[in-house]
């Protein structure tokens, strides 16, 4: 069986060609005769492929949201600007890319969606965005741009002449993901390849390949790929001219290997939507190998040491003076900082867990918390806002309206299956009732005499654009992830959570320190066990990303044993854990 690619075009008569390569370290020259007709679909690929990216998209319940909740920052077309707290290298200025995404048709909102993501990764890189439909290119685009991207979500969507002809005269560092790749590297016609292309990256796109390939190699690492489970395909190519080609990624199912990432002079081609369906510690991280890949295509090398960061979550007046204490001096004795993620208005409205009597303690009245919060700042903890209440009103929101359990920005239902589904904003929602909420918590910070706080956790992560710019206004950085939010062509308003693997800055201002192992969760409450060993392996992966972090928060009724497995094996890995608020680039 071949190491890397068997290539298998469909011609016109109905037989085969095939090109084969060796291992990757050793790929020789491979002559090629050209087939007499090229078919995008693959012996293994279903005809007519949809969108390339709804999986993990969220549906917002609810077609009468505010639009004014979101007006200016549904994706689409637009511009990141880079933050000049990130670092963007040796560089004066900072560096710039055009994103392309697929706008038009009925999908185009999916396109707009990843497009916006893109750039956040970018942000990391200092790099400022400009966003645009691949439909709208104008000659002479891309010789703007330090650096350029293109999502392929859109099926043979048309790509403008004057891409395809400033794409093949441009020798700036050029990203291409996903679908419509043919639309260079073959005739216009489809019936041969590109003479052109393949003269200038020594490789070529085959076709779309829907046998399925559930581990990325990248580096030392053996990433997951769990959305080949759902939709398997993605775009293979054939290496022609090792001199210039290789694919510094490759996808594998045990029997065939195959190119994932493949780059040649200025071009990388990723072979699918590397946003899609990601979740680090939900078995789909493959997007790591795309978001370090990132450095190169902008040649920004970060040099930081590799980071770790360290949240016990869901601290309130009602918790436990012994088992905030035991933390404190295992961390202590780990030598250690730490991030306490405190929710200053602790409230159970319906008396779930008070024999039905309504109960309420916020922190300043409580001397026991507040001497349990002193004893964890004198032992390494800084303390950061975990919402106000972390919870909405007198109502299930979804579950029992008790702190912790519920989300405080947005309004969720449970259904008959028991699914968690985001119905929109909460109806107070706007600019002022955020401000003055968060004003309440610091001034329960503040009376309990402690300083207000500089970090930010989203309960659950729901919030609003409205929300979002708000907390960026009060707060220096975010310990969690952010929404990214379109409407579709039906009306409804559909969201994508932001995954990056290091420090980003969102649209709306904020810096966002990563989460990227999870929470310890040796039941299985939230649908997978994540036990120590699990989010270790999961810090293992992410070595493979320069400038990777270790992001990771443990709930404080858990004790200090699995505690200390956890972070004793990330420090095992090499990794330092620091204080986030020294640390928000």
């Amino acid at each position: 069986m071949l190491s890397l690619v068997a290539l298998v075009l469909v011609g016109s008569s109905g037989g085969h060609v095939a090109a084969q390569s060796q291992s990757h370290s050793s790929i020789p020259s491979v002559a090629v005769r050209q087939p007499t007709h090229l078919s995008v679909i693959g012996p293994r690929m279903k005809k007519n492929p949809g969108p390339w990216g709804l999986l993990g998209i969220h549906t917002v319940k609810a077609k009468d949201f505010r639009v004014k909740d979101f007006q200016g920052f549904l994706a689409g077309p637009g511009t990141t600007i880079a933050h000049t707290g990130i670092s963007h290298g040796n560089t004066t200025t900072a560096p710039t890319a055009l994103v392309l995404y697929d706008a038009n048709g009925t999908y185009g909102w999916i396109g707009s969606l990843y497009a916006y993501q893109i750039g956040c990764l970018l942000s990391h890189y200092g790099v400022t965005v400009t966003r645009k439909g691949i439909e709208a290119y104008k000659t002479g685009d891309l010789a703007h741009f330090n650096s350029a991207y293109y999502i392929g979500t859109t099926y043979y969507n048309s790509i403008p002449k004057a891409f395809k002809t400033d794409f093949m005269a441009n020798t700036n560092p050029f990203c291409w993901m996903g679908y419509n790749l043919w639309s260079v590297a073959w005739n216009a016609s489809g019936s041969a390849w590109n003479a052109a292309f393949t003269s200038k990256y020594g490789f070529q796109f085959a076709y779309l390949d829907g046998a399925g390939y559930p581990t990325v190699n990248y580096k030392n690492s053996s990433l997951t790929c769990t959305r080949s489970l759902y939709d398997p395909q993605q775009g293979d190519t054939v290496i022609l001219d090792s001199s210039m080609a290789s694919a510094v990624a490759t996808s594998t199912n045990g029997t065939d290997t195959v190119p994932y990432i493949t780059h040649s002079q200025n071009l990388w081609y990723v072979a699918d939507n590397p946003l899609e369906y990601v979740s680090y510690n939900s078995g789909d991280d493959r997007m790591l190998a795309f978001a370090d890949v990132l450095s190169d295509t902008t040649g920004i090398v970060t040099t930081a040491n590799k980071r770790a960061v360290l949240r016990i979550e869901d601290v309130s007046a009602i918790c436990d003076s012994a088992s905030l204490r035991g933390i404190a001096d295992t961390l202590y004795a780990e030598g250690i900082p730490y991030v306490v993620c405190v929710i200053p208005d602790y409230k159970d409205p319906l008396g779930v867990f008070n024999a039905g009597t309504p109960l309420e303690i916020q922190m300043q009245n409580s001397p026991q918390f507040i001497a349990d919060l002193q004893y964890m700042q004198s032992e390494g903890a800084q303390l950061i806002m975990h919402g106000v209440s972390h919870q909405y009103d007198s109502v299930p929101n979804p579950v029992n309206g008790v702190s912790a359990d519920d989300v405080e920005f947005f309004r969720v239902e449970t259904d008959a299956s028991g699914n968690q589904v985001p119905i929109g904003p909460v109806s107070e929602d706007s600019a002022s009732w955020v401000s003055n909420r968060i004003a309440s918590g610091f001034s329960m910070f503040t009376s309990a005499g402690f300083k207000k706080p500089t970090g930010w956790n989203s309960p659950h992560y729901y919030g609003t654009p409205t929300d979002y710019k708000e907390f960026a206004k009060d707060f220096t950085y975010s310990l969690d992830r952010v929404l990214t939010f379109a409407k579709d062509q039906n009306g409804n308003l559909q969201y994508l959570v932001q995954y990056a693997p290091y420090v980003i800055q969102d649209e709306y201002g904020n810096h966002r320190i990563p989460e990227t192992l999870g929470y310890c969760d040796p039941n299985g409450t939230s649908g997978n066990v994540n036990l120590p060993s699990n989010m270790i392996g999961y810090a293992q992966q992410i070595e493979c990303v320069r400038g990777g972090w270790a992001g990771m928060y443990y709930h404080w009724f858990l004790g200090t044993k699995a505690l200390k497995q956890l972070v004793d094996g990330v420090k095992a890995l090499g990794y330092t854990f620091v204080d986030p608020s020294k640390n928000t680039n």
